[in-house]
Parts: C-alpha cells; structure tokens; sequence
C-alpha cells in the first residue's frame, strides 16, 4: 500500500523543523544554565550574570531560529497564495470558456436556422416545370452541369479532349450555370461563409481545437451540396472556401466520382 504523499511544502517543513529545532535548544540551555535551580535561590546566592548569559543565548541562537523558521513560513504562505490564485484563474477561465460557448452556441443556432431556411428557400424548375426545393436543388444545379458537360464533350473529336481543353469546359459550365443561379446561390455561400468564419474566431479565441461546430455544419452537407461549393472553391468564384477548407476539411467527405478531376478523367479518350 502506497504512503500517502504529504501536504506540507519544503517551505513549510523546513520552518517546523527550525522551530523544534530551537525549542530543543531551548530546553537544551535551560538545563546547561540551570536556570531552575537559579530561580529558587536567594537573589544574593544567585551567580552574577547567569541569567544575562541565557538571555543572550536564548535570543542568539533560539531566536534566530525561530526568526528563520519565520521567513520559511512567510515563504510557505506566498506558496499556498500563489496556488490558490493558479486556481482561482483556472476556475475563472473555465467560467468565461462555459459563458463563450453558451453565447456562441446561441448564435450558431441562430445561424444554422437561417441557413437551413435559405436552403428550404432554394428553388429551380426544370423544363417540365417541376420544381426542384431545398436540398434537391443541388441535385438539380449538379445535373444540369453534368449534363451541359458530358453532351459537349461527346460532340468532340478524340484530338479536343485533351485535359487542359475539358477541365476549361466543365469550369465554363459549371460557372455559367452558378452565375445563372447566383440570386439563389448568393445568400446561402454567404451565410455559410459567414457561419464558417464565425467557429474559426471561436476556436482562435477559446483554443478548442476540437469543437464540434465544424463536425456538426459538415454532417449536414449532401454530396450535390459538396459538389456545389468544391467546385466554387477550386475555380475561385468565391475564394474563402478554399482557406475553410485547408481550416475545417470541409471536402474530405466528398466522393471523388464528383469532382471534377475524376469526372474529366472518364471523358479522355481511351489509349
């Protein structure tokens, strides 16, 4: 069974030790003096100087002991003080972290409600006049890029598709038809832009790296939603997007069937 490990700073036993150190002393010269037996004779058979002697011993060496047990003490007491200020600034700390996060929880809420709003918001009408909302209309923008891609690209000769000459393809497309929705697509990049900044100073300010703000705003993406804002990112429509992604790894979720690399790359001749 393990001793239990004491409380006592060195600060603090040093000064006990010194002050039975000098009580030892003390006693230790009461004896060498005699100083008992001084006190019960008759003041004209005591020997001259006896108590003066002790007095003297008493205040050089019992007293600078006890004096420098003292300033260990006053030491050890500074020691206490200071951990109980390490601790009250911790506690203090813990507070204003619990208060930043309550307040921040507020308003995150706040905005993934305006968010999921302006997603339900979102709608596109296809040529039969179907209407595509909320989340669908990401399958609908993605579709008609797709599309628009793969036609034109099959209306060209084995020596067009090249790599350089499909990847300015499917970015004009994909910009054309971001463009032509861009009333729609404008107030949701920029509240998800918004709302991304927002955890980045969170995190900055709290140093909590593992928030789950960012991991909770990434479940919610669809892969139609992650194909939309990957390709706005990679042909810089709105450049933020790229510094959220190397900040949260908002793409790691992505398949690779839907970027664009891999969907140039089935289109190249075969060799």
């Amino acid at each position: 069974m393990s001793k239990p490990k004491s409380k006592l700073s060195r600060y603090e036993l040093t000064g006990y030790i010194l002050i039975m150190a000098g009580a030892a002393v003390l006693v230790w010269g009461t004896v060498k003096f005699d100083i008992w037996h001084e006190l019960y004779l008759d003041p004209a058979d005591r020997e001259g100087g006896v108590f003066g002697e002790y007095g003297e011993f008493i205040g050089g060496i019992v007293g600078s002991l006890w004096a420098l047990a003292g300033v260990f003490l006053f030491f050890a007491t500074l020691t206490y003080q200071k951990r109980e200020f390490e601790l009250q600034r911790h506690e203090l700390h813990k507070t204003q972290k619990i208060y930043q996060q309550q307040n921040f929880s507020t308003l995150y809420i706040s905005f993934i409600s305006k968010h999921n709003d302006i997603i339900d918001s979102l709608t596109a009408y296809d040529i039969n006049k179907s209407a595509w909302k909320g989340t669908n209309f990401f399958v609908f923008f993605q579709e008609k890029v797709l599309t628009s891609f793969v036609q034109k690209v099959r209306s060209l000769g084995p020596a067009e598709r090249t790599g350089e000459n499909l990847r300015s393809i499917f970015e004009d497309y994909f910009t054309y038809h971001f463009t032509f929705y861009q009333n729609s697509l404008g107030p949701y990049l920029k509240n998800l832009s918004v709302l991304f900044k927002l955890i980045q100073r969170y995190r900055s300010e709290t140093e909590d790296e593992g928030e789950y703000y960012s991991f909770i705003t990434k479940a919610s993406f669809t892969q139609s939603e992650l194909f939309l804002i990957y390709h706005v990112a990679q042909f810089s429509l709105i450049r933020e997007f790229s510094a959220f992604d190397d900040a949260f790894a908002v793409f790691e979720d992505l398949a690779e069937e839907y970027k664009a690399e891999t969907i140039i790359r089935r289109e190249l001749p075969q060799q």
